[in-house]
């Protein structure tokens, strides 16, 4: 097979380079020359599934690593693909509803001009495509006049797409002549997600460029379809118990107490036919807590002290039944420690609603009793927690999940998702590894392109490649049989 050699910019974990990989057509396809990255864990696993001679660890704003990456990649690249990382196009986090100080740092974060150094190795290395890919935020925000690139505010979007074609690419779009860029939702790509990312495709070859063809349009891919067959996983809880917010809770002992038996106790029939439910270890959880909850009803001590017993027993009988599975998922097939309250939580929510509707007295899904037991400034934060829906896409697998994953609660289990889901969600392939520890994985896997919709993307300009390239071949032949 003949393939088109791929340089990966900002590669992350890898999920542009994987969908690219993917691509078939015609005989063609393509390989990943090279893969630019600066995060330790991530280029870890780039190499583990690439290859170590084909990753570039460093900062491509240092001379000698844009230097490394020019003398490798050119004269032999074809396409460059990347997402340069612009903190403050995003529509989620602190750049857009942090603290004043915050979203300051964020304006004046280096970060957000690693777009300049993208197009000084496109213009040294000289693809015929290129690939840009950024978050849906790009599209609204503005340069400062301040910015190298131009002399006045101007869209980001609209300053990107006059940079390329400064540099002799063509980026308008077939059958849409009149636009420059496309913002694709990674649903209609076959994900099970909603992520919607601005894509920028450019090529020298003066065409207008090719649309990645949807493959979801009637319905989108559901949670349910890519990780419903995934063994069963129920958190460690935490021990730390919070008096203050904890006292909803000993207010309704018996209530919270109960809801979490329940829950624990209907993993047994929704999941019947799976082998770990089947199992002794399972078992054995499910009488300890069936015994403990009959006992904490009786209890003779305080309600902290009996809680704390109770979760320490739970913790003791899980340990054997996540390790009936651990071993079997390099990528991290086990939850987050939560704390109880969160857990409880997790078991009274319902299915595709989230903490903005179940504090809101008007709201249809309003519950007094998780409306006194939701702990943050409702000033600030009201969707906090997100419980999604197994028959619906995920919303947009986030980096966050490295620091808490409110906002990702499994639709049935009583925790968030594991890393392993994320990227079952982010429609990486099945037993894809990911290296480092449980957070340097959900960075990983929130910051990726989902390699399905990055598919896409390589089908189109692969097409382009090939259709280019055997006419070009036969106008050469026609040259060469008229001499």
């Amino acid at each position: 097979m003949f393939k088109y050699k791929v340089l990966d910019l900002f590669a992350g974990g890898g999920g542009f380079s994987t969908g690219f990989e993917m691509v078939e057509l015609d005989g063609a396809g393509f390989e990943i020359l090279r893969a630019v990255e600066i995060d330790e864990d991530a280029c870890k696993t780039l190499e583990l599934h690439l290859g170590k001679e084909k990753v570039i660890k460093g900062d491509i704003t240092k001379t000698e690593i844009k230097q490394k990456i020019i003398t490798d990649c050119k004269g032999k690249v074809d396409v460059i693909i990347g997402g340069p990382p612009c903190q403050t196009f995003s529509l989620a986090g602190p750049s857009r509803s942090g603290k004043a100080e915050m979203r300051e740092a964020l304006k004046n974060d280096p970060r957000n001009t690693l777009y300049k150094h993208f197009f000084e190795l496109v213009k040294a290395i000289e693809p015929r495509f290129v690939v840009f890919e950024n978050v849906e935020g790009i599209i609204s925000k503005e340069f400062d006049q301040a910015d190298e690139l131009n002399a006045k505010q101007q869209v980001a979007i609209e300053v990107i797409c006059d940079e390329l074609e400064g540099l002799g690419y063509y980026t308008y779009l077939k059958d849409r002549i009149v636009d420059r860029y496309q913002v694709l939702n990674a649903a209609d790509f076959g994900v099970p997600q909603q992520r919607k990312r601005v894509i920028i495709i450019a090529n020298k070859h003066d065409r207008l460029n090719s649309l990645p063809q949807k493959i979801t349009e009637d319905k989108p891919v559901s949670i349910k379809e890519v990780i419903s067959g995934l063994p069963v996983v129920l958190p460690q809880l935490s021990t730390e118990t919070d008096l203050l917010r904890f006292n909803y809770i000993f207010g309704e002992f018996d209530k919270s107490v109960g809801k979490f038996i329940d829950t624990i106790n209907g993993l047994k029939d929704f999941y019947r036919e799976q082998n770990e439910i089947q199992s002794e270890e399972f078992s054995a959880l499910i009488q300890y807590v069936n015994e403990a909850g009959k006992k904490l009803k009786k209890r003779k001590y305080t309600k902290e002290k009996a809680l704390k017993e109770f979760i320490k027993g739970y913790n003791e009988k899980l340990k054997p039944f996540v390790n009936l599975y651990k071993q079997d998922y390099k990528t991290y097939h086990t939850s987050r420690v939560h704390n109880f309250r969160d857990v409880i939580i997790f078991s009274y929510m319902r299915q595709g609603t989230n903490s903005a509707q179940f504090i809101r007295k008007d709201s249809p899904v309003y519950d007094g009793f998780l409306d006194s037991l939701y702990p943050y400034d409702r000033t600030k934060h009201l969707d906090t927690y997100v419980k999604h829906s197994l028959e619906k896409p995920s919303n947009t697998i986030l980096s966050h999940m490295q620091k808490d994953g409110l906002k990702f609660i499994h639709p049935i289990q009583p925790r968030t998702f594991t890393p392993y889901e994320a990227a079952m969600i982010q429609s990486f392939p099945p037993g894809h590894v990911f290296c480092g520890e449980r957070n340097a994985q959900y960075r990983q896997i929130g910051n990726a392109v989902p390699p399905l919709l990055a598919k896409s993307i390589g089908e189109a300009i692969l097409s382009m490649l090939v259709d280019i390239d055997a006419k070009i071949a036969k106008k050469n032949q026609g040259l060469t049989t008229s001499v």
